[in-house]
C-alpha cells in the first residue's frame, strides 16, 4: 500500500468522525480555532509528499505516526477551545443588558443616518474584522449603530439617488486577530428602519453576527466570512428573498418562517448540514413541501469548507 493512501485515509476518518460525533451532540468542536494551526497541515502534507510513492513499511509508519499525532493535537485543541469559547460567550453575551450600564462611555461610539419617506430601497454594506455584529428590530432613523470600540474604528458613508440610498459602514481595523474577550473585539449593535426594502451585504474575517431581520423587508442578504459564527432570522414581509452565505470555517444558523417556501442550494466541502422539514431533490437541492405553492419564497445558497450549516423553520 502506498504511504499517501494512509495519510488521506486518516484525514477523512478524522473529519468524518468529528462531524458524526458533533451531529449526535457527543462533542462540541471548534473548527474555526484549529484554523490557527494551518501550518501544521502544511507540515504533515509535506511529509506525505516526501513519502508519497514509497511502498515501504517504514514510510507508512512514519506518515501514520506523524499524521495521528497532528490530528490528535488538533482534536485536543479544538475541544479545549470550544469549551473556553462557550464560557466566554456565556459571560459576554448572556448578560448584555446588565453589562450596558457598566460600559466605559469613552469606548462607545454612535452612528446614525436620518430616515426620509423618499427612501424606498436601501442597501447596507458592512465591512469589518475582529467584531461582532447585531441587527435588532426597529429604528426611527434609517440606520443606527452603537459600538463598543477597541482596536477597530468605523466609518459611515451615505450616497443616495432618487428613492435609493446606499450606506457603507466600514472598519479601518488595526488588527486582523479575533478573540472573544471583551477587551479585544468591537461589538456593533445596529437598527434598521422598517420601511425601505433592504439589501444587506457583509464581509468579515473573523467574528460573529446575530441578525434579526424578521421585521424588515429584506430582498437580498450576502454574508462572506472566514472563521465566523452567523445567526440570521428572516421574516415574511418580502415575497422573494435571496440569502447567500460563503464561509471558510464557520457555524451558520438560519431561521425562516414556516409559511414561506424555501429552497436551499449547497456547494460545500467537508461541511455538515441540518435542514429539518426539507426534502432533498435529485439535483442535490433541498426544498420545503410548500416551496412551489407559497406566495413568499426564500432562496438560500450555502458555500463553505469546514462549516456547519443549519436551517430551521419557526
Amino acid at each position: 500500500m502506498k504511504a499517501d493512501k494512509i495519510f488521506w485515509g486518516l484525514i477523512f476518518v478524522f473529519v468524518g468522525t468529528i462531524f458524526l460525533l458533533e451531529n449526535f451532540e457527543i462533542i462540541d468542536f471548534s473548527w474555526r480555532y484549529i484554523w490557527h494551526f494551518w501550518p501544521l497541515l502544511l507540515i504533515i502534507t509535506g511529509v506525505n509528499i516526501v513519502f508519497a510513492n514509497s511502498k515501504s513499511k517504514s514510510a507508512a509508519i512514519i506518515i501514520g505516526v506523524i499524521t495521528l499525532f497532528a490530528l490528535g493535537f488538533l482534536t485536543y485543541k479544538g475541544l479545549e477551545q470550544k469549551t473556553e469559547e462557550n464560557k466566554r460567550w456565556s459571560m459576554s453575551f448572556d448578560n448584555d443588558e446588565d453589562d450596558e450600564d457598566n460600559l466605559d462611555s469613552s469606548n462607545m461610539s454612535t452612528y446614525t443616518e436620518d430616515y426620509s419617506s423618499n427612501y424606498k430601497k436601501a442597501t447596507l454594506n458592512i465591512s469589518g474584522a475582529a467584531s461582532t455584529f447585531e441587527i435588532e428590530n426597529g429604528a426611527d432613523k434609517l440606520f443606527e449603530a452603537d459600538i463598543k470600540e477597541t482596536r477597530n474604528r468605523y466609518f459611515l458613508k451615505k450616497t443616495e439617488s432618487d428613492s435609493t440610498v446606499v450606506l457603507a459602514f466600514n472598519s479601518k481595523n488595526r488588527t486582523s486577530s479575533f478573540n472573544f474577550k471583551d477587551d479585544e473585539y468591537s461589538k456593533v449593535r445596529m437598527k434598521l428602519n422598517d420601511n425601505p426594502i433592504w439589501d444587506i451585504n457583509l464581509k468579515m474575517g473573523a467574528g460573529k453576527i446575530d441578525f434579526d431581520l424578521s421585521n424588515n423587508k429584506v430582498k437580498n442578504v450576502s454574508l462572506k466570512g472566514g472563521a465566523a459564527e452567523f445567526n440570521v432570522k428572516l421574516g415574511d414581509l418580502y415575497n422573494d428573498i435571496n440569502l447567500v452565505a460563503e464561509t471558510g470555517v464557520a457555524e451558520i444558523i438560519i431561521d425562516i418562517p414556516k409559511n414561506s417556501g424555501c429552497k436551499i442550494k449547497t456547494q460545500t466541502g467537508l461541511s455538515s448540514k441540518s435542514f429539518n422539514d426539507f426534502v432533498k431533490n435529485s439535483d442535490g437541492t433541498y426544498e420545503t413541501e410548500n416551496f412551489k405553492t407559497a406566495t413568499n419564497k426564500i432562496n438560500i445558497f450555502l458555500k463553505g469548507g469546514l462549516s456547519d450549516f443549519e436551517v430551521n423553520r419557526y
